[in-house]
């Protein structure tokens, strides 16, 4: 046993609430304020006027948005037609239904999922109602035969058979497509089936574009959910020959301690324990205040930061985004890596060329020949650009964009470009050939 004194970083509880609003999202920034408003009576909205900070000269910011727009998503009208209401509907026009026939088909509407197909096998549904299979068959095709049409399905090859069947022309080959060779299908083998099924490649084409004009998710244009928006905590606009940075004002919210509690506590020496609560929480609400300037200050010096290095993204487009880490901000405004790394998770940008998660403008490096790197974005533009122009009879393989981008003195190998153009969402070359 000895005794020794030594030297140890703690987290105070102060700083560790510090660090936890810089690293929130503006929804989750909102919904702390609004906690934090209903903990502290002390605090108090004080406007959505304009703030200016002494940006650069090259970089002006200001803080807060007073634009009174009219918002059309606020008043956007919901959706009330569900996919069960609209099958009762189409139910109650048919009247010479059994009553047992009429409750199984409500049964299996409201065991229908979001896509519109049946969870429930017909066995189940049959012991359910202790009824014979044949029943519960019957209710099953009545179901089937409402509007969206494939309704009622229990999985995708009956969904695209009971579409093929409603159609006004008769497409047999594309029904034994349906039945038997989906996969196949599925990864555009062409020779393959017009070898099994002894027809030409062009009627095989024909039949899959029929296919893909089918519905697999008859169900899902009923089920709408509510589709967040994003606010943006930085606004990155061209003014003349300068980019302008702004932080929103939504994702600043306008604080500050209310005079009246402030006045009350000065003047209430005759009344201990009231003063001395609202000292209290007179305190916490400017060291919130505090952390919620030390937030918009933070944002905006990264965002200034990120527009400094990366310019030539701003005024041209992605194909100019460089490689850039988290430790070169960080070196530039002289603080940590995990300060960068909070200021900028979970926070987008409005640029000229649309809504950045601020993430997105470290992108990792590939290596050219001249020596400056290019970013894995640039690579990816340049990948949609060549493939968007290619002659569809003969698309470019993985292979051949590899040796396009080593002609542009980029460093790639095939298995990058394979994943950066799955990571695009862009089948194969072999999907993609069209004669």
């Amino acid at each position: 046993m000895f005794q020794q004194q030594a030297a140890k970083m703690r987290l105070t509880p102060q700083l560790r609430k510090a660090i936890t609003i810089l690293q929130l999202s503006t929804p989750e920034l909102l919904e702390v304020v609004q906690q934090e408003m209903n903990d502290n009576p002390v605090l108090e909205f004080t406007g959505n006027e304009w703030d200016v900070y002494n940006g650069t000269r090259k970089f002006p910011n200001a803080i807060g948005r007073n634009d009174q727009i009219y918002d059309p998503l606020q008043h956007a009208p919901s959706n009330e037609v569900t996919l069960e209401r609209h099958l009762k509907e189409q139910l109650s026009f048919i009247k010479k239904i059994p009553p047992t026939i009429r409750k199984i088909i409500t049964f299996m509407i409201g065991n229908l999922d979001n896509n519109g197909y049946l969870g429930s096998s017909l066995n189940e549904i049959s012991d359910v109602f202790k009824v014979d299979l044949a029943q519960a068959e019957l209710a099953l095709r009545i179901l089937q035969g409402f509007e969206p049409v494939g309704v009622g399905a229990r999985n995708l090859r009956e969904c695209l058979l009971l579409q093929v069947q409603s159609l006004s022309e008769c497409f047999p080959l594309v029904s034994v497509l349906i039945r038997s060779h989906l996969k196949d299908v599925a990864d555009y083998r062409v020779h393959k089936l017009s070898t099994i099924l002894q027809v030409t490649a062009q009627e095989i084409k024909t039949a899959i574009d029929v296919i893909k004009g089918l519905n697999p998710r008859p169900g899902a244009a009923f089920h709408i959910e509510a589709v967040p928006y994003i606010i943006p905590e930085v606004i990155i606009e061209k003014e003349g020959e300068q980019l302008v940075v702004l932080i929103h004002q939504a994702a600043s919210p306008r604080l500050s301690v209310n005079g009246y509690y402030e006045r009350m506590a000065k003047d209430g020496s005759d009344n201990y324990e009231a003063t001395k609560f609202l000292f209290g929480k007179i305190n916490s609400a400017m060291f919130f205040l505090k952390c919620l300037e030390q937030r918009r200050k933070t944002i905006f010096r990264v965002a200034q930061a990120i527009v400094e290095e990366q310019t030539d993204f701003f005024w041209k487009g992605a194909s100019h985004l460089k490689p850039m880490t988290l430790k070169c901000i960080a070196d530039k405004l002289n603080v940590h890596e995990s300060t960068v790394s909070r200021a900028t998770a979970g926070k987008y940008a409005q640029t000229p060329w649309g809504i950045f998660e601020l993430k997105y403008f470290f992108p990792s490096g590939l290596q050219m020949d001249l020596g400056d790197p290019a970013s894995s974005e640039r690579v990816k533009a340049r990948i949609k650009e060549w493939i968007h122009g290619e002659n569809h009879a003969k698309p470019y393989s993985d292979q051949k964009l590899a040796e396009l981008m080593m002609k542009e003195g980029i460093q790639i190998s095939r298995r990058t470009v394979n994943k950066y153009r799955e990571e695009l969402g862009i089948s194969s070359s072999l999907r993609r050939k069209r004669i």
